[in-house]
């Protein structure tokens, strides 16, 4: 793993570091996936067990400190990430787990990147102990990336039918912002695409503090129109928790 990038990610993985970057108004995107992990965190009772499907670098690992938790991830995608840490490094439609091995399911921005989201949506069913729950977080709004493992964008009523056919069911789905919230974010995806000297991640971070000012001007200006939008059907991600019936 290169090791700039490793001393970056650690000042940025700083509790307080974190609040500042990833707060409402600077990062609606990664802020409302976390304010969503965080809540199912806060589900978890003491020792029960959960498992983190694609969990990457286990960036969600500390809020389930009070639990049992167990990562899992095929080792492939961003060619940067260090899956070092994995628990369990396999294919998400076969976990070499037995079956209802786990009270809980976390699955943050991976079905996109599954060919198969049925055959995954059939495991989870399979791990899961009665009445188990899985948390999960797919994009509707985002553009191609992790490229070629990028497969599919969801809308709610796909969301619903995936759990249906696979005997879980969708107790709660929530659109993760509404097209304003949208647009602020392609707006700055922009600023990924355009920035000069891209591949350099120390410079590129230099000129993300540089605009952080006018970011959180964008981020307040855009969540103001956005309690407009009641539908939401432009939304980015949709938040979804199942539960295995």
């Amino acid at each position: 793993m290169d090791n700039k990038r490793e001393k970056i990610l650690k000042i940025i993985n700083n509790p307080l570091v974190q609040s500042i970057l990833y707060s409402r108004f600077l990062d609606y995107h990664q802020w409302s996936i976390l304010t969503f992990v965080k809540k199912c965190a806060n589900q978890v009772k003491l020792g029960e067990k959960i498992i983190d499907l694609g969990a990457g670098e286990l960036r969600y690992k500390k809020y389930f400190s009070h639990a049992q938790y167990v990562s899992q991830d095929l080792g492939v995608g961003d060619k940067q990430w260090n899956f070092n840490s994995i628990d369990i490094r396999s294919s998400i439609y076969e976990i070499p787990v037995q079956d209802q091995s786990f009270d809980y399911i976390l699955c943050t921005q991976v079905l996109e990147h599954l060919e198969f989201p049925e055959k995954a949506f059939h495991e989870f069913r399979r791990i899961l102990k009665s009445g188990g729950k899985a948390f999960v977080t797919v994009p509707l709004g985002q553009g191609e990336h992790q490229i070629p493992y990028d497969y599919y964008r969801y809308t709610q009523y796909v969301l619903r039918g995936l759990g249906e056919r696979n005997g879980l069911r969708l107790i709660n789905i929530v659109p993760q912002g509404g097209i304003f919230m949208n647009l602020e974010y392609m707006l700055w995806q922009s600023f990924t695409i355009f920035i000069p000297f891209k591949n350099n991640i120390l410079i590129r971070y230099i000129i993300f503090a540089l605009l952080l000012p006018f970011k959180f001007i964008s981020g307040l200006f855009f969540s103001f129109f956005d309690l407009f939008d009641i539908k939401k059907h432009y939304t980015n991600n949709y938040s979804c928790i199942y539960e295995k019936t």
